[in-house]
């Protein structure tokens, strides 16, 4: 079986499109690392986005781990409930979102993407309010979780409809196996390493700077994720306008492309 795997989001994009598209999955894969620092650090043994830890946590609540040694069972049924809705509010905006219509318009990001990151976007701000309002954050542990997830639920299934192999920026350890094992194999291109290699740098710079900004400028450590999720809909809106394909239907020819992993 062959290791390289077609991007098919890429098939008719330019190298400066697919590098634009893959340059906004790193920013949000950094939004959701800083999310991370923030709801684990501070919320107390929870996530927002990585949906499987939070699982591993439901069993250490069941077997009778709770805080603070173990987390609040609470806390992450909360996480997994929203970020279910997240997704199912996603799911009725994107259907037949796919990159290319039957009229022959090629979408690199289509315009639903947005929507619903938009959608992701008025969580991060109501989250950013009721965290700079609250005089200690962990006290409405409860309602800022849920602001959390729900966000990075709707960015799941964002981007998964994308269909951009090995990225899903919620989630990183089917990206970190595409990784290792195109590097171990030399199966990656270069358009697929720096994908992959940049949106794993970028949860952890997020981890990072959202364990700094907890210690350094707490108030406002979440700020910074809504503001990347901000420029993310902005840029995509500027530089991914859909653009019509050669073809029956199409009066316009691009310059086909392909990145495999």
């Amino acid at each position: 079986m062959d290791d390289r795997v077609v991007d098919q989001a890429a098939t008719h994009a330019t190298q400066a499109e697919v590098a634009v598209r893959d340059w906004l999955l790193a920013g949000l894969s950094f939004s959701a690392g800083m999310y991370e620092a923030i709801c684990f650090l501070a919320l107390g043994k929870v996530f927002a986005g990585f949906q499987t830890g939070n699982l591993v946590f439901l069993g250490f609540g069941v077997a009778g781990t709770h805080a603070p040694a173990g987390p609040n069972t609470v806390t992450v049924v909360i996480s997994l409930a929203a970020f279910a809705v997240g997704v199912a509010l996603a799911i009725p905006i994107l259907k037949g979102s796919g990159q290319q219509t039957e009229h022959n318009v090629f979408q690199a990001w289509p315009r639903p993407v947005s929507i619903v990151l938009a959608i992701a976007l008025i969580g991060q701000v109501a989250f950013l309010a009721v965290w700079i309002a609250a005089a200690s954050p962990a006290s409405l542990a409860y309602i800022l979780i849920a602001l959390a997830a729900f966000p990075m639920g709707l960015q799941a299934y964002a981007v998964r409809s994308l269909n951009v192999p090995g990225i899903s920026t919620t989630a990183f350890t089917a990206t970190y196996v595409d990784l290792v094992s195109g590097v171990a194999s030399w199966a990656l291109t270069a358009p697929s390493a720096r994908r992959l290699t940049a949106t794993v740098v970028g949860v952890a710079a997020g981890g990072f700077l959202g364990d700094w900004m907890l210690s350094h400028a707490h108030s406002y450590a979440p700020l910074v994720p809504a503001a990347v999720t901000a420029v993310v809909i902005a840029i995509a809106g500027v530089a991914l306008k859909p653009r019509a394909t050669s073809g029956p239907d199409g009066e316009q020819g691009l310059p086909a492309q392909q990145a495999a992993k």
